[in-house]
């Protein structure tokens, strides 16, 4: 509940994180693992996979807008977004192992397979859930530091359990394949998603919509028109330097992360580094989540996600040169450098759609979560699909085959390049972003003028 002074209590910060640690189980095991598990244990080529993961990007566009529409007109006793996260609980569990399944044995039924159990996860059931907890931050509070502590925090937690998910899955794949091994995708995916619907359920029970909140503790919702709420959406120039800012941010990580895979396995020789990475991925991203919240308050999210930027292009740079010269700490350096510059950012740029969600309405006078974060979602999630291709893309051309005993020295330098340096480009596009999103100088007015007409 909300303490006194309005603030978010400790605990609703910490159940709030639940939610997108859950969510964050499908992404740490798909954006690290999938694309591995279609080339290496289903066998479809990389070009197929890459292509599947980019054509639902078009039939997600079309689901986030109408989830986004769905949201703001759902109306509950538990509010207009907490409630989706009950709601979907099982279907993420179902997802995930569907996901992870190989029951076609030609190969144009495999391929049919993996498009349709992706669209299902990551185009139906991972919006229905994941686009409503984005906009839920927006209606526990209007507080905006309140908002940069819940959403560090939030991002302390789901580095965690990437780092858990990514360690225990390296562990489990390792034996995957051998003769009486314990371990398969099924049940590595039957166990990770009994955990999402653990921590949905702590998350759901765990918060409260406060924004609107009546002295008896019920959830008044407006319901917006369509036709009223995309007007007033485009006259918000934030949303589109949003969405794009999602696009680009989601490109670097998902991927790089989908070639960390290839890169301990191929060119630095052992795929149970991955482990190693993955702690060199999360641990400063925690750190430095932790101070996130402090420098914010000081000097505002937009400056503290330019010199984050900053920081992972420079990281980036030294990835690439420690890849090319199979120099493994040189490698561990220039991670460490960019998960320090990629948690603040990460973290900045999910507390900033809040700000733009209270921009539209100090700017328009309406208020629309769901569709402001319908696009955000759909440039997080195009950037997801774009991560994945452009990750395959560079297997194909390296001419990678996953069912080789050894690579070629071609395949492996692709592998390098998309690793390092192309994280390095993205972090600059993201920058330049960031460098136009200058929404801080409004904040303090739409806060005080939002809190009023709350209280009113």
């Amino acid at each position: 509940m909300a303490t006194k002074n309005g603030r978010l209590a400790w605990s609703e910060k910490i159940c709030y994180g639940f939610g997108d640690c859950a969510a964050n189980v499908y992404v740490a095991l798909a954006s690290t693992f999938y694309t591995g598990f279609l080339t290496d244990t289903v066998g479809i080529a990389a070009a197929a996979a890459g292509t599947m993961m980019l054509v639902a990007r078009i039939f997600d566009g079309a689901t986030d807008l109408v989830m986004g529409a769905i949201v703001d007109k759902t109306k509950s006793r538990f509010g207009k977004a907490r409630p989706w996260l009950l709601w979907t609980a099982p279907f993420m569990f179902i997802g995930l192992i569907l996901l992870f399944l190989d029951p076609a044995k030609s190969q144009a039924g495999k391929v049919a397979y993996a498009y349709v159990s992706y669209i299902f996860m990551n185009c139906i059931v991972y919006t229905a859930n994941n686009l409503p907890f984005n906009a839920l931050l927006s209606r526990m509070t209007l507080d905006v530091q309140d908002r940069a502590q819940t959403a560090s925090f939030r991002f302390i937690m789901t580095q965690i359990t990437s780092l858990i998910v990514n360690v225990f899955a390296t562990n489990a794949i390792a034996t995957i394949g051998t003769d009486g091994a314990f371990w398969t995708w099924t049940k590595l995916a039957v166990v990770l998603g009994l955990v999402e619907v653990v921590m949905l359920m702590i998350s759901f029970f765990g918060c409260k919509e406060h924004v609107g909140e009546s002295a008896s503790g019920e959830v008044v919702i407006k319901k917006i028109p369509m036709k009223v709420a995309l007007p007033a959406l485009l006259k918000n120039k934030y949303f589109f330097l949003q969405a794009l800012l999602f696009m680009f941010v989601f490109i670097n990580s998902v991927g790089v992360g989908s070639l960390t895979y290839y890169f301990c396995a191929g060119v630095m020789g052992s795929v149970t580094l991955l482990a190693n990475t993955s702690m060199c991925n999360a641990l400063p991203a925690i750190a430095a989540n932790f101070v996130t919240p402090a420098l914010v308050g000081k000097y505002g999210k937009r400056k503290v996600m330019i010199c984050a930027s900053l920081v992972i292009i420079v990281g980036a740079v030294i990835v690439g040169i420690g890849g090319t010269s199979h120099n493994l700490a040189l490698v561990y350096v220039g991670l460490i450098l960019k998960a320090l510059g990629n948690g603040p950012l990460s973290a900045g740029v999910f507390a900033m759609t809040a700000d733009v969600v209270d921009y539209g309405e100090w700017k328009t006078g309406i208020r629309s979560e769901g569709l402001v974060n319908s696009c955000t979602s759909f440039g997080m999630k195009l950037g997801i699909g774009l991560g994945s291709w452009v990750a395959t893309l560079f297997l194909t051309i390296g001419g990678y085959d996953g069912m080789a005993a050894e690579q070629t020295a071609k395949a492996l330098n692709t592998i390098t390049f998309g690793f390092g340096y192309f994280g390095a480009i993205m972090a600059v596009v993201a920058l330049v972003i960031v460098l136009m999103m200058n929404i801080d100088k409004h904040l303090p007015e739409i806060e005080a003028t939002l809190k009023a007409k709350d209280r009113s």
